[in-house]
Parts: C-alpha cells; structure tokens; sequence
C-alpha cells in the first residue's frame, strides 16, 4: 500500500504517482492555482493545485509540447511488453476532436465498461488491452493514449476547444500529510525550465518584461531577464552581438534568446550571427503599419518601407502625434540607411514611462507589442523543442 497523489483534466484520469516516486506537476501551474477545497469523498479540506486547459496550454507549449514533437513520440513509443494498437496519429487527433470530455463520469463503482470512442474503436481498443477488469471510465480513451506522457495528452485534448475550459488539478497532499514530502517540495512555476532575453539596452528589457507582465501573466515567469539597472553590459548591438559569440565559446547560448531591433544594424548583425550554428537570436517582427510610414531625410520628406530599417522597440509602443523617422547613418555593410523616430531623448524616456505605467485595463494600443511577444515566444518554444528532442 502507499499514499498517491492524483492527476486529471475533469473527471478522466491522467495520472497517479506516490511516495517518494511523487510527479512534481510545478513547472504547469503558478503559486495563484493554489486551491483549498473539499474532497467529495472524504469530509478533508486539502489543497490542490488547479487551473483551467487554456491558462495552461501556452505553458505546454513553451515547455515544447507542440504536435509535431508528439507525434513524433506517438510514432516512436518506449518499449513495452503490451501489443501497441494500430490507430494512427493523424486518426487519434480526429477522435480526440470529436470526444465530449465534459460528459464523463465519475468513477462510480461501477462496472465500468462505458467508454467515450465510437462502438468500433472500442473493440479495436480491446484486442491490445489485455486487463479488461476494473475499468474506469473513458478507459478507450486511456487506451488510445496510452503511449503518451501526461502533457502530451493535455496538448492533445487542447485541440478540442470545449474541453480548454476544463479544470486541470494535481490533488497532491496526501504525500505531505504521510511524511513523504514537505509542503515546501511543492512549489509551483517555471523555475529551471524557462529562457534568458537579452535586449540592446536596459529601456529594451524593461519594456518587453512588463509587457510580458501585463499581457502575458500565464507564461511571464518563463523569462528572464538580465538584472542590472547601471552599466547595462550589451547595450547597442555591437555589444549583444559579442556576447552572444562568447556564450557559444564556452557552450553557453543554450537557452539564451538575443532580440535586435528591426533596423539596418539590427538586421545586419542577426545575419552575421545566424552563420554560427548554436546562438539563438531574433530581431523584432516586421508589421505591415511600417511599410508605408512618415520619414525625414538628405531626400526630404517621403513615406517608405522602414522594416528591417529604422524601427526600434519605441516604434511598437504609443507613437506620438506626427511622428516620423529622420534617415540618420548610411550602414555601408547593409548599403542602406540607419533611422530612428524623430524625438528628443526626454521624449523618448516619456513615451518608454508611459508605457510601464500601464496594465492590461488601460486604453493604450497594445497590438503591437503583442507581436513582438507572440515573436518571443514562438523562437522560445523552438528552443525547447531542440532541448526535448
């Protein structure tokens, strides 16, 4: 005998684990899915630990549980003394699509021989399910997954979008309460599994964590971010440009993202890095509204295309009225001129402090930041994708 913790997405079992074996489910969950309830089963207040599939899901994600990594592992499973069933990916994700999750039971003492597939995919399921006694509800389920860690499975059901308001919850304190565990062993959020942005600049890093912040709080503790507010040591991209050369010396980049502007030199310097294999690094996203945007320069006054040219991070915040980029440097590697929005330095610190006093309530046009995140976090979740291969 042994004392378990339980893991499970509304009432269809995902796991069990106990003793000193407990799964640790931290790296899904923040301290605020912390929960005191009651267990139906028992007149106990426990906590738990809860939240709904869509505050997870980009969390999955970002721990690289995408589909293309799943059905990879569903075609190459771990070895088992089991017969393996004969359904294939592409067929288990339509079923998955199909399945009402919602309208599963509880496990009722019951024979237990309902299931949730269609009539013919149970049989199927049968012939490589050799213990048919005590089955608990959506066994065909179980059976047609069986092959799959427990996040993949989640990620799996995500693709369903009735089942993303499901609960989710990892009832684990019964370890405690047995001596197994401290409570303390159970802390909660990305610690360990998350990724390390360097910016051009210390107003650069403090932008895009507050944005992260207030935009994305469900997957903000996945980033970090370099803590110095003086002598910021990769300011301008010359510097981050080096750093990251000197990261991949010493088989260090793993990791580490580098976020360049999207200017001349910025785009310049990600070409030179992107001919050494083992640095991660992006520039800021190109966004149509720059294609056609108001510029001063030895030409006069024109409209012109200033992606991959002249825009900063501050170009993707609240502009201010009449605002133009001034041409600036001509880049000799890039043959193309360097710009940057026509503004005083006291105007570009107020329009940067506008911006960090915001929450996500705020009437301020966030649209474009959240292409920067969405940028951030697509390049980090390829990251943990190479490390989980």
């Amino acid at each position: 005998m042994g004392t378990y913790s339980d893991f499970r997405i509304g009432n269809f079992h995902l796991e069990s684990s106990g003793n000193f074996a407990t799964t640790r489910h931290h790296s899904i969950y923040l301290p605020s899915d912390s929960v005191i309830l009651e267990r139906e089963f028992e007149p106990k207040q426990v906590e738990v630990f809860q939240a709904t599939l869509r505050s997870i899901l980009p969390r999955l994600e970002l721990l690289g549980l995408t589909l293309s990594a799943i059905e990879q592992r569903f075609a190459n499973p771990y070895v088992t003394y089991d017969d393996p069933h004969d359904v294939p990916f592409k067929e288990v994700l339509e079923l998955v699509r199909n399945i009402d999750l919602a309208s599963l039971e509880k496990d009722n003492g019951r024979d237990g021989h309902a299931g949730l597939l269609p009539a013919e995919y149970q049989k199927r399921l049968e012939d490589s399910l050799t213990d048919r006694n005590g089955r608990s509800p959506g066994w065909d389920l179980s059976t047609l997954l069986d092959r799959l860690m427990p996040y993949d499975i989640l990620r799996l059901l995500a693709e369903r979008p009735e089942n993303l308001d499901l609960v989710v919850q990892w009832d684990f304190m019964d370890v405690v309460e047995s001596g197994y565990f401290e409570r303390d062993d159970f802390t909660v959020g990305a610690d360990g599994e998350g990724f390390l942005l360097v910016t051009e600049g210390t107003s650069d890093t403090k932008v895009i964590q507050h944005a992260f912040a207030i935009l994305r709080p469900e997957i903000a503790d996945f980033f970090r971010f370099v803590d110095m507010e003086d002598n910021y040591p990769f300011g301008g991209h010359g510097n981050l440009m080096n750093f990251m050369r000197g990261l991949r010396s010493i088989g260090k980049a793993d990791g580490v993202l580098a976020i360049f502007d999207n200017d001349t030199v910025g785009v310049a310097s990600l070409a030179q890095l992107e001919k050494l294999s083992g640095i991660n690094a992006i520039k800021l996203p190109d966004l149509e509204e720059f294609r056609s945007f108001p510029t001063i320069g030895p030409s006069g006054e024109h409209r012109a295309d200033i992606n991959g040219k002249a825009a900063a991070l501050e170009c993707y915040l609240k502009l201010p009225q009449r605002c133009r980029i001034r041409w600036t440097n001509y880049e000799q590697r890039a043959g193309s001129y360097q710009g940057s929005i026509d503004q005083t330095s006291g105007e570009k610190n107020a329009q940067q402090e506008e911006f960090l006093r915001t929450t996500r309530a705020d009437d301020y046009p966030f649209e474009k930041m959240e292409k920067v995140l969405d940028m951030i976090v697509e390049a980090c979740t390829r990251l943990s994708l190479r490390w989980h291969e």
